[in-house]
C-alpha cells in the first residue's frame, strides 16, 4: 500500500494493509495525509458475480474473507462465461500482486477436482488468476483412496484455506472414461483371464477402478454403444467422486452437513467451452449419514453407495 505525504509524494509499504482511510497527524493546518489502501485500486473491488471475487490487494490472499459457496459459484460461472465469449480478464500478475501472494498466502474462492487432460486447464476455463482456485487434477478426476493425496488435499483446502465450495469437474471426451468403457465392454463379451501381478500396469489399475462407472452408466442407459456409454459415464463418474468424498472423509462430510461447505459437480464441454453446473449429488442426504471406512479403491465403493 502507499502512504501519501503532506507534500503530495507517496511512499510504498508492505505488510497487512489498513482496511480504511486513516488520518495521519502532520501538525499542518492544511488537509491531512491519508493512507491509500489497495481497496482503492481499479481491480480490487470486483463484484464476485462479475469478476474474480473481492480482494484487498488485487489478488486473493489471507487478508480477504472467504467467499460463501454461492459467491464462489458466481465467480466460477462468470469466469466461464468470459472464457466462452473470449472476453478473458486474467493475465500476468504484476510485481506487486506476485509479492502480495508470496507474502500474504492464499485464499482461493473454490477447490476444483479436475481431469489431467491437457485440453482442460481448470484455471483458464474459469478465467482465473494465480491464487483464485485451489486445483487438484488426475486422470478421470477421481478419488480412489480414502487416505490418498486427493482426499487429503481437499481436506486441507477446507480446513486451512477455508474454501466453501468444492467442485468436481468432469469433461466430455474423457480418455480415462473411454478407456474404462472399452475395458468394460471387452469384459462383458469375454471375462478377464487371471494374470500374474508382474504384467499388471498401474494404468490398467487406474482404468480398472473406473470400470464400475462404465458398468453403472450402461445399466442406467439400458445398454448402448461405447460412445454413448462413455458419454453418460462422465456424469456418473462426477457423482461417484462426490459420493466417495462424502462417504470416506469425515471432515468433508461434517463440513457439508453443517452447511459450511458445499460439494457440487460440473461437466466441461470441450467443444463449446461451456461448463454445465450439475449441483449437489442426488445421494447427498443419504450419504451425510454414512459412516465410511477406508477402502483400497473406488471399486470397493460401488455397491455400497450406488
Amino acid at each position: 500500500y502507499y502512504i501519501q505525504k503532506a507534500d503530495g509524494s507517496k511512499s510504498q509499504h508492505y505488510g497487512p494493509p489498513p482496511t480504511h482511510l486513516v488520518p495521519i497527524n502532520t501538525g499542518l493546518p492544511t488537509a491531512a495525509s491519508m493512507v491509500v489502501t489497495p481497496t482503492m485500486s481499479d481491480d480490487s473491488q470486483e463484484d464476485p458475480s462479475d469478476g474474480f471475487g473481492p480482494s484487498l490487494l488485487g489478488v486473493r490472499t489471507t487478508v480477504d474473507e472467504p467467499l460463501s459457496a454461492s459467491q464462489a459459484i458466481g465467480v466460477l460461472q462468470a469466469g466461464n462465461r468470459r472464457f466462452v465469449q473470449g472476453d478473458v480478464k486474467a493475465g500476468g500478475l504484476g510485481p506487486d500482486k506476485r509479492r502480495a501472494l508470496a507474502s500474504h498466502g492464499q485464499r482461493p474462492v473454490a477447490t476444483v477436482i479436475g481431469c489431467a487432460d491437457s485440453r482442460c486447464p481448470v484455471e483458464q476455463l474459469f478465467d482465473a488468476r494465480p491464487g483464485d482456485i485451489f486445483v487438484l487434477r488426475n486422470a478421470g478426476n477421481t478419488c480412489t483412496h480414502a487416505e490418498g493425496s486427493m482426499v487429503g488435499s481437499v481436506e486441507y483446502s477446507v480446513l486451512n484455506l477455508e474454501t466453501k465450495m468444492i467442485l468436481v469437474l468432469g469433461h466430455t471426451g474423457c480418455g480415462a472414461i473411454m478407456g474404462a468403457t472399452k475395458l468394460f465392454m471387452e469384459r462383458s463379451e469375454q471375462p478377464p483371464q487371471p494374470c500374474g501381478c508382474k504384467s499388471r500396469s498401474t494404468l490398467l489399475g487406474l482404468l480398472d477402478a473406473l470400470v464400475p462407472v462404465a458398468e453403472q452408466a450402461s445399466v442406467e442407459l439400458g445398454g448402448g454403444s461405447i460412445e454413448e456409454i462413455a458419454a453418460h459415464a462422465v456424469k456418473v463418474n462426477v457423482w461417484r467422486t462426490i459420493n466417495f468424498l462424502l462417504s470416506y472423509s469425515r471432515i468433508i462430510r461434517e463440513k457439508v452437513a453443517s452447511g459450511e461447505v458445499e460439494l457440487q459437480g460440473a461437466i466441461y464441454d470441450m467443444s463449446s467451452g461451456a461448463v454445465e453446473f450439475l449441483g449437489k449429488s442426488p445421494k447427498q442426504a443419504q450419504l451425510l449419514n454414512y459412516d465410511g471406512h477406508v477402502v483400497p479403491s473406488m471399486g470397493g465403493l460401488v455397491r455400497q453407495v450406488s
